[in-house]
């Protein structure tokens, strides 16, 4: 009897413990195909990198006498419902970093809730 009580909640404690770890998983997985995707710019120039990708959306100065191109992109998720703006709105901001000879050396993303 005393097993059958414990059965259940053992259960549903497995089950998130198991979805936990797959959801793990599937973020490593996304970082690493992100990597993959920017470690690809490294060491190319920044006009390459224009040609691909267009114009960036601001620049700055990296202190090193180089500077810093800014790519933003918005996402807005949509309720499957009635098409209205209900959820979260996203932004997602890449970093590509250009030293004194237009080689890009570094890189950086940001995602914002």
């Amino acid at each position: 009897m005393m097993m059958r009580r414990y059965f259940f909640p053992a259960c549903i404690i497995i089950a998130t413990l198991i979805s936990c770890g797959s959801s793990q998983k599937a973020q490593q997985a996304k970082d690493a195909k992100e990597n993959a995707l920017f470690n690809k710019w490294l060491k190319h120039s920044k006009s390459e990198l224009t040609r691909a990708w267009g114009p960036p959306d601001s620049t700055v100065t990296d202190g090193k006498r180089g500077e810093i191109l800014i790519y933003k992109e918005r996402v807005d998720f949509k309720s499957v419902m009635n098409e209205n703006y209900t959820g979260t709105l996203y932004s997602f901001r890449k970093q590509m970093y250009v030293n004194a000879d237009s080689i890009i050396y570094n890189w950086k993303v940001w995602r914002r809730k």
